[in-house]
């Protein structure tokens, strides 16, 4: 007999670079959709301005 089992990571938090991050409404829009998309909650997701 053969078993096999499938584990998934646990999510954690979330630390996001990202162009445009220092406007207000883009660091609020990023947050949202990683916070959808992971179901992380919100207080566990930073985001910084990526620097070029």
């Amino acid at each position: 007999m053969i078993t096999q089992k499938t584990v998934s990571p646990k999510i954690e938090g979330a630390v996001i670079a990202a162009e445009g991050a220092s406007d207000a409404n883009i660091k609020t829009n990023i947050i949202q959709a990683v916070e959808a998309a992971t179901g992380i909650p919100t207080h566990k997701i930073q985001v910084f301005e990526m620097q070029k």
